[in-house]
């Protein structure tokens, strides 16, 4: 699946693929499927959001990669610290995200709509 997302002004294209768990692991050394996990954050757990920005950036380093093979570092650096104050564009990457890695999340009981792992 492919989908184009804003972040810093930037327009950025995202890939993904069953490639991208091993892509992940290969290039993170973690398993996607448990650094996912980030994203059930209690409102207010600092050291989880940290947790969180950091998946959330490192997934879109690996989706994007297709389109730009640069190192993680290097892609960090193309942000202002600012980009983490635009709420819209970060809801709006997660909420992409989660569309192109269905399945990711646990069922939740009682409900038979969230994607399962």
């Amino acid at each position: 699946m492919e989908r184009v997302v804003k972040l810093g002004g930037k327009e950025l294209r995202l890939l993904s693929s069953l490639g991208t768990i091993l892509v992940y692991k290969r290039t993170f050394g973690t398993e996607l499927f448990d650094d996912v996990e980030a994203f059930d954050v209690k409102e207010g757990d600092k050291k989880a959001s940290g947790k969180l920005v950091d998946v959330l950036f490192r997934l879109v380093y690996v989706l994007h990669r297709p389109f730009e093979d640069i190192s993680y570092e290097d892609f960090l650096l193309q942000f202002d610290f600012d980009v983490l104050t635009n709420e819209k564009e970060l809801t709006d990457l997660s909420e992409t995200i989660g569309e192109m890695l269905g399945g990711l999340k646990a069922n939740k009981p009682g409900d038979h709509l969230s994607p399962q792992k």
